[in-house]
């Protein structure tokens, strides 16, 4: 598992397609073993056994899983408005919930806000001259350019993003 096909006589096309077969079956049987664990995470989270968490379930989670992970130095637990922001984000099956699919989204979502939180705080704060914690179009695309190192996005993209936090 994982290794290189150097060791592969060329010319053997049995055996790449035998080492192409067992590389599948590694790579499904961790798939399969990482759903697994999300879904034993999510049920013991789901607390109304409706086979998805909600935002007080996802909160309960998201509070017990960071502190456990030691993510930050102190706890930082999520707000109304952050977790809408992830259910919103990673939940695409269901409206307001998110299942054992998009578990994993979730988690890292929140993982990348909080390990990125201060630096998105003190960009905004740069551009949020008024403190209104708007940004009109021209301020929220050099904002994101300078979050995302330079690289602006594209006027559809900015306006895509306006539309969903409008």
């Amino acid at each position: 598992r994982g290794r290189a096909r150097s060791h592969i006589p060329a010319g053997s096309a049995c055996r790449h397609e035998a080492y192409d077969e067992q590389e599948k079956f590694w790579s499904e049987l961790e798939k399969e073993t990482r759903f697994n664990q999300l879904k034993e995470l999510l049920d013991e989270y789901d607390k109304d056994k409706s086979g998805n968490l909600n935002a007080a379930e996802l909160t309960c989670l998201i509070k017990c899983y960071s502190d456990s992970r030691q993510w930050t130095i102190e706890p930082v637990h999520p707000s109304l408005e952050e977790i809408g922001w992830i259910l919103q984000a990673a939940g695409k099956h269901k409206h307001n919930v998110i299942d054992a699919s998009e578990l994993k989204l979730a988690l890292d979502l929140w993982h990348s806000y909080v390990s990125n939180r201060s630096r998105i705080e003190s960009v905004f704060d740069k551009y949020d001259a008024d403190h209104s914690n708007m940004l009109e179009f021209g301020k929220l695309k050099t904002y994101l350019t300078d979050l995302n190192e330079g690289h602006a996005p594209s006027d559809a993209e900015v306006r895509a993003i306006m539309r969903e936090v409008g």
